[in-house]
């Protein structure tokens, strides 16, 4: 059996990705997964990947000291493991708490485990979008003078930084930081999470299903059902005309799993796409999939702000729905920041591979799981993803 590697947020979108793919290679994996106890805990992990002979699972918490393992598991681990991959995360954009109390506490909890159980190599998951507002990301660097567009791209540097500096106290120490893009579904549509790519498109799709089932009132002349179930409604998206950054989330932990194997030599990979889609024909494709036209696409509030004072009061409020959602995207429409990516191309060799293109049947594979999934109804948490 190949090195043990302890495990956080293996229950998430990517974490639950990498457990299988990790498990299957031969790896010995333990899993620290949040639960009342230890018999929850390992029903979680049970539901990813049945009963495995080399999948441990330990009941834990990163939001606690020492990530909340008993005095027991301790014992049990030190000198066990050797290398961590810390998975866990909370995606809250809104929520500074959230944000600070898993991405940058959970970081200080898990290299203070790390310490206790005599481990020496970190394998971080950050994001990309640490880069804030600075036009480019070299792997190498991270203080650049940006600015965050929002409480979780600063609570991942953060993170990163206390990584770094670990390492940096002992010689003997190593981190691996992955940067991942925007995680969409995988390769065949299907996803695990329902987060970035989805939940720009669901308020518009929840609004457009409630048009089309309306009961009552007369629409107002700016909405009209067409019928084969066209929406045509008159909202407005601030979309400028850039790239936006997005990856298959398989892909990602495909590309994660072979870096495994690789020396650990204080390195950061990009995981990013090589190709970005333009924004707004991911736009287009993704109304077309859902029926929905009308939509006035702008470049800049101010043209928003102009479609917005000729719209019907219901409309209005329609938008104001839609708005609530999207703000928290806008940003990463707004700008096209680039990213170096040498160090995967370089380590994997020939097991790296560039991911697929985002196109139209791409994104129509996606929205078409969203669908028949209800968009991921009662399976979002803002825990334990990236």
């Amino acid at each position: 059996m190949k090195d043990s590697i302890l495990l956080t947020g293996a229950t998430g979108a990517l974490g639950s990705m990498l457990l299988e793919r990790l498990s299957r290679a031969g790896y010995e994996i333990i899993c620290l997964v949040r639960a009342k106890d230890r018999s929850e805990a390992r029903a979680r992990i049970q539901a990813i990947v049945g009963n495995r002979e080399n999948v441990k699972v330990i009941r834990g918490d990163v939001t606690e000291p020492r990530c909340g393992i008993s005095d027991i598991d301790r014992e049990l681990l030190v000198g066990r493991i050797k290398r961590m991959l810390h998975c866990a995360a909370s995606i809250n954009f809104q929520n500074k708490n959230a944000t600070q109390t898993t991405n940058v506490a959970g970081v200080l909890h898990v290299l203070e485990l790390t310490d206790i159980l005599d481990a020496w190599h970190v394998m971080h998951i950050s994001t990309a979008y640490v880069v804030g507002d600075a036009p480019y990301l070299g792997e190498q660097s991270l203080s650049l003078g940006q600015r965050w567009n929002n409480s979780y791209e600063e609570s991942k540097f953060i993170g990163e930084s206390m990584v770094r500096a670990w390492t940096l106290k002992r010689d003997e120490r190593r981190f691996t930081i992955f940067r991942p893009s925007i995680l969409v579904g995988c390769e065949d549509g299907t996803t695990s999470t329902f987060d970035g790519y989805y939940r720009c498109f669901e308020p518009i799709h929840r609004v457009a299903e409630g048009l089309r089932n309306h009961r009552g009132k007369p629409l107002p002349p700016d909405i009209r059902i067409e019928d084969n179930g066209t929406v045509r409604v008159p909202l407005a998206v601030i979309v400028p005309d850039t790239r936006v950054n997005y990856v298959p989330i398989d892909w990602v932990a495909d590309m994660i799993v072979a870096a495994v194997e690789a020396p650990a030599r204080n390195e950061t990979y990009h995981l990013v796409h090589h190709n970005p889609v333009r924004a707004r024909d991911a736009l287009s494709w993704s109304l077309d999939h859902l029926k929905v036209q009308g939509v006035a696409v702008c470049s800049t509030q101010q043209e928003k702000d102009v479609v917005v004072a000729a719209q019907s009061p219901l409309v209005r409020r329609l938008q104001r729905r839609i708005d609530i959602v999207h703000a928290a995207y806008v940003p990463y429409v707004a700008a096209e920041p680039q990213f170096q990516m040498e160090t995967a191309p370089r380590n994997l060799g020939k097991i790296f591979r560039l991911p697929p293109i985002i196109d139209q049947p791409f994104l129509k594979r996606t929205l078409s799981y969203a669908l028949q999934n209800n968009w991921g109804a009662r399976k979002t948490s803002d825990r334990a993803l990236v």
